[in-house]
């Protein structure tokens, strides 16, 4: 029987945290902790905090900059984590490293609009 298939197998789940969300959109972007710090007007060090997960709250006016700078919905500064399946976040890695046609192809596939629906990223 396919693992997959078998319900005595414990189900493994991946929490994405903000730090590692930051930290993953940063890199998408190319941007080192240098870079997005001066772009939102923080330190290194606040950066490498964020990302470790050791801040948790922030400022508004520095999660409109996070939102602005990374374009991401600001809205996912205030949400708790994320849960994704084993195979989602296969799916998910798979994709972003991707190339341009392979990511169009998987788009048309499943019927989104190039690019996406939304000008930002969002959380699910």
């Amino acid at each position: 029987m396919d693992d997959n298939m078998n319900p005595e197998k414990e189900m493994e789940v991946v929490f994405l945290t903000i730090g590692s969300i930051i930290r993953d959109r940063r890199l998408e972007l190319n941007m080192t902790q240098e870079d997005l710090a001066k772009a939102v007007g923080a330190t290194k060090a606040t950066v490498s905090r964020w990302e470790s997960g050791d801040i948790h709250k922030m400022k508004r006016s520095m999660i409109a900059a996070l939102s602005r700078v990374l374009r991401l919905d600001p809205m996912l500064f205030l949400q708790q984590e994320e849960v994704l399946l084993p195979d989602e976040v296969d799916v998910i890695h798979a994709y972003r490293a991707a190339d341009d046609g392979t990511k169009a192809a998987v788009r048309k596939l499943l019927d989104i609009p190039d690019g996406g629906k939304s000008p930002v990223a969002t959380v699910i």
